[in-house]
């Protein structure tokens, strides 16, 4: 008997269970008398509260999606009476290796050879399976039957009600039926979202990114969690169901399927209805989830609503993440796990805020910062709650100076100039924390030439404004030279190739950026850095022939040049490269995002001459 459960804790799942030891001891504060117990049968697993799985849809979040704020002391937010969610025991981790490998098995190789994609928590295999748009176009006549061997009769993955039918028992080895809670398309959909989405938001190919340490091994444990009858809380639904609807859109969008659309809609629905109810309680004391699984089930919602091209949805759980980071994460100390969080939050939030001109002032922004400020925790935040000017005389001198650790981690939207060693944007994103801090501070100066235009008070006076404008114009032509240890950090991470042309991209949109929010020049004054940067997004693409490893990174830079563009060739080549991106990846955000480009150049067509700028339209959008 002793033998057999050693053999059956393995080395992967011994090395585990004692991070999830370590992680949990970390969480608690000193004052608190813990005893932490890990099992193979998953004895001492503390059974969470059951929820709900068959929830109604909805289509909007109401205004009042956040639950009313009490005091949040920062002495009272650590005591946690949960155990650590979803710590799969040897046992699960076996039952859900068989699913993947049972589903491996039925499919074939050129479809689905993702090796290891369930061994072991946190750990997936550099061999991803290598689908591509033109593999589900030619092999794709209905989302699922097209896409396996003739001779083999594949289960009925989606279901006409997709919560009420269950997977043929003969299709398990050795293994408990699945009940009937667990959404029979979730192994595919899971296997899509790691291997296609998340391709597009990095252009790493390691698995050493946030999505596969912290979001895969966290739904795969929901799908084993669910299919052995346990109950999940409400954080951990977000996420699963956020993630099915992700990769059902993705789907939906690279075979241009109705029925996949149609799955995102409802597990969309359901991820939403699971935050609603978890929002209720994230904020109570002692809490009742873990923070990292409330953050990125937010965060999922983030990705939903982006994808989507939703943005004033995106704003919406945005300004949730914020709230949530502000009040329950600033004033902790900080796991890595949790620092890629913020740092995931904080790149989402620079881009929407450079683009999203019309939620400044909003009441809902004008609440969350309320929220923030009763919540008592507002002192932890380096940075302040609205996207202000911070004073300094010589920019380049404060960008090289270093900043401590605890500047750096409570600088949530990077209004602080300076340096820190351990960011961790380069090896997230490939980009260096430079370049995201000189966005900020252009957004911020922006933000004051608004004001000022609007007849605002407490505005710069004019000499500082044309004092600062020039010597951000400065920092901007000399990034790579203030970024150069966040550069080095991933030359040998991804093709040179590919690292360089989409730095280039980034630099030249943030000097077009910064020429057309803080100076308002003429287009045909800039066509050479929308040149620069369409040759860039060019050889991008021949430096990666996938041509799908970190193209949302260069959604931005392509959407800041594409507007400028004048020439129909120009234009040509911007709407090629969106349009390649959206059929590759299935994401409808490059589809609207081109939208948007199109508006802006026919809006060009009818000024008869006059400057039109695309911030204006935006605030029309």
């Amino acid at each position: 008997m002793s033998e057999w459960l050693v053999s059956k804790v393995g080395p992967r799942s011994a090395t585990w269970s004692i991070t999830q030891i370590d992680e949990e001891c970390e969480g608690a504060p000193a004052s608190q008398d813990i005893q932490i117990c890990h099992g193979p049968f998953g004895a001492f697993r503390q059974v969470l509260r059951k929820v709900d799985l068959h929830v109604d849809p909805i289509s909007e979040l109401p205004d009042d999606i956040s639950p009313p704020e009490g005091e949040v002391s920062p002495e009272d937010e650590y005591p946690c009476t949960a155990d650590e969610p979803l710590a799969s025991t040897p046992r699960t981790q076996e039952f859900v290796q068989g699913i993947f490998d049972l589903f491996d098995q039925n499919l074939p190789s050129s479809m689905m050879d993702l090796n290891d994609f369930a061994d072991g928590p946190g750990h997936i295999d550099e061999s991803f399976l290598d689908l591509t748009a033109e593999d589900i176009r030619q092999r794709q006549k209905s989302p699922m039957n097209a896409l396996v061997p003739q001779d083999f009769q594949f289960p009925d993955f989606i279901p006409e009600h997709p919560y009420h039918d269950s997977i043929p028992h003969d299709l398990i080895p050795n293994s408990p039926t699945l009940d009937s809670n667990v959404p029979h398309d979730a192994v595919f959909l899971l296997k899509h979202y790691s291997t296609v989405v998340l391709r597009s938001l990095s252009p790493f190919r390691h698995s050493k990114t946030p999505w596969h340490i912290l979001f895969i091994p966290h739904a795969k444990s929901c799908l084993a969690a669910l299919t052995l009858g346990e109950q999940l809380d409400h954080a951990d639904l977000c996420l699963f169901f956020g993630t099915l609807a992700i990769g059902a859109f993705s789907l939906g969008g690279i075979s241009q399927s109705e029925m996949w659309l149609e799955q995102g809609k409802f597990y969309g629905e359901q991820a939403q209805k699971q935050m609603r109810r978890m929002l209720k309680t994230a904020y109570d004391v002692p809490k009742t989830a873990k923070y990292k699984s409330v953050l990125m089930a937010i965060l999922t919602m983030v990705h939903i609503s982006m994808f989507a091209g939703n943005q004033k949805q995106t704003e919406r759980h945005l300004l949730e993440a914020e709230k949530f980071i502000r009040v329950k994460g600033l004033g902790r100390e900080k796991s890595r796990k949790v620092r890629l969080l913020h740092h995931c939050y904080a790149y989402e939030r620079m881009f929407h805020e450079s683009t999203f001109l019309d939620g400044f002032d909003s009441s809902y922004r004008h609440h969350v910062r309320k929220a923030i400020e009763s919540s008592g925790t507002a002192a932890y935040s380096r940075d302040g709650l609205s996207f202000s000017l911070s004073h300094w005389e010589n920019l380049e001198q404060e960008m090289r100076r270093v900043k401590g650790r605890e500047e750096s981690e409570n600088d949530l939207h990077l209004q602080l100039p300076g340096s820190w060693s351990q960011t961790l944007y380069p090896e997230i994103f490939g980009v260096p924390e430079a370049y995201l801090l000189l966005l900020s501070l252009i957004i911020r100066l922006g933000r004051e030439k608004e004001s000022a235009d609007q007849g605002g008070s407490n505005t710069l006076p004019l000499k500082d404004f044309v004092r600062r404008a020039k010597a951000l114009e400065v920092c901007i032509s000399r990034v790579k030279q203030l970024s150069a240890d966040g550069c080095s950090k991933v030359q040998q991470q991804c093709p040179q190739g590919v690292l360089d042309n989409m730095l280039d991209a980034m630099q030249h949109s943030l000097a077009i950026y910064f020429y057309r929010r803080i100076y308002d020049l003429d287009a045909s004054l800039l066509h050479h850095k929308v040149v620069a940067v369409r040759d860039c997004l060019l050889g991008f693409e021949s430096a990666d022939p996938a041509n799908i490893h970190g193209s949302a990174i260069l959604m931005w830079p392509a959407f800041i040049a594409a507007c400028e563009a004048e020439d129909p060739e120009l234009q040509a080549s911007f709407s090629s490269w969106f349009q390649g991106c959206a059929q590759r990846s299935g994401l409808r955000s490059f589809n609207s995002t081109m939208a948007k480009i199109e508006r802006c150049w026919m809006e060009k067509k009818r000024a008869d001459g006059r400057n039109v700028a695309w911030l204006d339209l935006m605030k029309d959008v």
